[in-house]
């Protein structure tokens, strides 16, 4: 299961949210959430950068992988 913690880039705040329920995790591939906010795009209808919730910074989608 995926259990990678991520760092904001720039603040290096922890992106790493709440536990998601045992059951549940299956079904994200994941065992926590993030606090990473998603900001999408209508154009091409996905998330094309992330946003820190601490520093309000944003970042490119390619590059969100700032792990520890």
């Amino acid at each position: 299961m995926n259990d990678i913690k991520e760092y904001c880039p720039y603040c290096n705040a922890d992106l790493q949210g709440e536990p998601i329920p045992e059951e549940s995790q299956k079904f994200y591939g994941a065992t926590h959430f993030t606090r990473k906010i998603g900001i999408t795009s209508i154009e091409f209808d996905s998330i094309r950068k992330w946003q820190c919730p601490d520093c309000q910074r944003e970042w490119n989608r390619k590059s969100n992988k700032t792990m520890k």
